[in-house]
């Protein structure tokens, strides 16, 4: 199901960078930041909410962006 129609993203996408990151992804925006995206209008937030708290995260390099900073080396501001 597409959860952010603005980055064209689905609940498994969110749930597969929240699994395969290195560190534990704690808002929103880390997790778009691991998938190489930015939060834009918000509406999907909650949703982003509830499944990185229904999920519990693995040591592993997020595998959408692989070149990307672990989730708590973003120099991006955290949006919760």
């Amino acid at each position: 199901m597409i959860v952010c129609s603005c980055n064209i993203i689905s609940d498994h996408d969110i749930r597969d960078a929240v699994v395969a990151t290195d560190d534990a992804l704690f808002s929103p925006a880390q997790v778009y930041d691991c998938l190489g995206c930015t939060v834009r209008c918000g509406r999907c937030s909650q949703s982003v909410r509830r499944i990185i708290d229904e999920l519990p995260p693995r040591d592993r390099r997020c595998t959408k962006h692989p070149n990307s900073l672990p989730a708590s080396s973003s120099p991006r501001a955290i949006f919760t």
